[in-house]
């Protein structure tokens, strides 16, 4: 548009510049009209009849001076030439290409006059006529400017309607129009694909990679959304479910299972939630699912959680699982804080755990006492210490090498009442929590060694998995010590299971345990090895017995070169070392084979057997 008003002021100049040129054209025709008109008024005068004239008053007294606007008489008698002028009106015309003087000569030829007439009624006419043209002009320029700027103003009309419609119609301007249309077009496809790309991309920061739900961030969102919605108060209802039987499967089965556990359990839980309304599920952890269930009456909330424990009961007798998953409930209203409403979630979690296999608890308010699930789960594992009620299963590793002396591993299955099987490491994890993870150990240990003693077979290793808290406590040690110097013939064949991170993070303390164990002539494992740094550091600080690779390095060793490079070199520096090394979480054929060619000792997984109650 700018362009265009510069166009207009250089108009408007060129206008300017041809009403000037039209004022001299006119002048340089009227011209040789005026040199007439000014020769025949020095002949009506007679300036060739004038005697020779001695000052300006003989002049006046000779001719008419009106009829002049300059006169000069100049003579060889003259001491100085005589010289008349007038101002006229006419001076501005006049001064435009200027007429040339008239010259007249005396009767005695002593005496040159030289003049320009008035030529009144010419210039007048001239005048008249320059100034009509150049009114005409800036008439004509006026209404130009006018009629422009109103046709700049509807076309700025125009294309802003053009532009800020999307309805297309017909206008003057018909390129444009089809121009900005074809624009318009263009900018809302690419305007459309931004906004696909980022509707994808904050999808993509709200789903959860392995099961395609929401991931802990949708449901932290949604969760603030309805206890801040002050205005219109909501309520709904949360379901926290928990897969506790997770890092059992990963340990045991490999991770493969372990993620398509986690699959089953969102596609069992997608499958319940099928006929309700406004369900939203979440994947908010590895073992933790999350559903909130908005506007759902309490009596919707037990029917739901009953169709859920039917599902879950069905797959863990399809998988011969211990157990699946837990439910625990509680109702969101606005106005309150999201840890108010986990803990409560939590608490329901707690006591669902107590109540058996696969079972879900309802939490409807706050408690009095926030600590309700600690009291609970304290007062179980009294009842667990108290009765020793635990089972032991064990899992043989397969010797690949004579070397090697048969070696199974025991694992800890707790009962509470009605023999219901509570999750092992739900109750090392709040045996922790309630001050109780020592003595917990320790009744572990017992009860293996008055089990081995019973055993037909002494011919094979146990092996127990311990703790950290157990490792760094002073007394556990020296009781443990005590223990196994009481039982020579037994401490010779247990074999004392610590991971690496475990060790490695308290490596003083580490090293002190396993230097007791070989004072009492028991042996020490490092467990899921070659994850940390420090893995050979480990080797050369504490000198174990056995290492076991961990699963995560096996999974895909058939496919993987640079696991198989690392395994290798694991065993090479092992055997250096005298240190047996066993592979575990095992789950095919290929594996295995890959395994004994590298002249691994010993393989633990699936694929050999399964954990069987001693």
């Amino acid at each position: 548009m700018n362009d265009y008003k510069i166009s207009l002021w250089l108009t408007n100049i060129i206008t300017i510049i041809i009403a000037i040129s039209l004022a001299f054209a006119i002048k340089l025709i009227f011209n040789p009209l005026l040199y007439q008109q000014q020769q025949l008024t020095g002949e009506n005068e007679q300036f060739t009849q004038l005697p020779d004239l001695v000052n300006l008053d003989e002049l006046r007294e000779s001719i008419n001076l009106n009829q002049f606007t300059y006169i000069k008489v100049s003579g060889d008698n003259l001491s100085k030439p005589i010289i008349y002028t007038k101002k006229s009106e006419h001076d501005l015309f006049s001064k435009i290409l200027p007429l040339p003087l008239s010259t007249s000569t005396s009767v005695s030829n002593q005496q040159t006059f030289e003049y320009t007439s008035t030529n009144d009624s010419l210039f007048k006419l001239y005048r008249s006529i320059v100034l009509i043209i150049i009114a005409g002009l800036i008439l004509t320029m006026i209404i130009a400017n006018f009629i422009y700027f109103r046709l700049f103003k509807k076309i700025e009309h125009a294309l802003v309607y053009e532009i800020t419609n999307d309805v297309h119609k017909e206008t003057p301007f018909t390129r444009v129009s089809d121009a900005l249309h074809e624009q318009k077009l263009l900018i809302h496809q690419a305007l459309q694909k931004q906004e696909s790309k980022i509707v994808e991309l904050a999808e993509q920061v709200n789903t959860d990679n392995l099961t395609g739900l929401h991931n802990r961030h949708a449901f932290r969102k949604e969760l603030i959304q309805i206890l801040t919605h002050e205005s219109n108060p909501k309520s709904a209802i949360l379901f926290i479910i928990r897969s506790f039987e997770l890092s059992a499967i990963n340990a045991k089965r490999g991770f493969q299972q372990g993620d398509q556990y986690i699959i089953d359990i969102a596609q069992m839980i997608k499958k319940g939630i099928e006929r309700y309304k406004n369900i939203h599920i979440s994947h908010i952890n590895g073992a933790d699912f999350a559903l909130i269930a908005h506007e759902m009456s309490i009596k919707d909330a037990h029917q739901l959680a009953k169709e859920l424990k039917l599902k879950f009961d069905e797959y863990q007798q399809f998988n011969n699982l211990d157990n699946v998953a837990f439910n625990g409930m509680t109702v969101i209203t606005s106005n309150q804080l999201p840890e108010q409403v986990l803990t409560r979630a939590d608490i329901a979690l707690a006591k669902a755990q107590l109540e058996g296999v696969n079972a879900w608890v309802f939490e409807p308010k706050d408690n009095e006492n926030v600590a309700l699930g600690q009291q609970y789960w304290t007062t179980l594992i009294k009842d667990i210490i108290d009765k020793r009620s635990l089972t032991l299963l064990s899992q043989p590793i397969q010797e690949i090498h004579r070397e090697m002396k048969a070696y199974q591993e025991i694992f800890t299955r707790f009962t509470g009442e009605n023999n219901n099987i509570i999750p092992t490491e739900n109750v090392f994890a709040m045996a922790l929590r309630t001050d109780n993870i020592i003595k917990l150990e320790q009744i572990i240990i017992e009860k293996v060694i008055s089990k081995y003693r019973v055993q037909t077979s002494h011919h094979c290793r146990w092996g127990l998995n311990i703790s950290s808290s157990a490792i760094q406590s002073s007394s556990f040690n020296i009781w443990l010590e005590r223990l196994l110097l009481r039982n020579p013939d037994i401490a010779g064949s247990l074999v004392f299971e610590m991971q690496e991170k475990l060790l490695d993070n308290n490596l003083i303390t580490s090293k002190r345990f396993f230097e007791m164990l070989k004072r009492v002539g028991s042996r020490s494992a490092i467990c899921n090895f070659g994850k940390g740094i420090g893995s050979f550091r480990l080797f050369k600080e504490l000198k174990p017995n056995f290492v076991k690779i961990d699963a995560s390095l096996i999974r895909h060793i058939e496919s993987d070169s640079e696991n198989q490079q690392f395994v290798r070199m694991v065993i090479d520096v092992a055997h250096r070392m005298d240190c047996q090394v066993i592979a575990e979480g095992i789950e095919d054929i290929e594996q295995k084979q890959i395994l004994e060619s590298m002249h691994v000792d010993g393989i633990q997984g699936y694929l050999i057997a399964h954990p069987t109650v001693l």
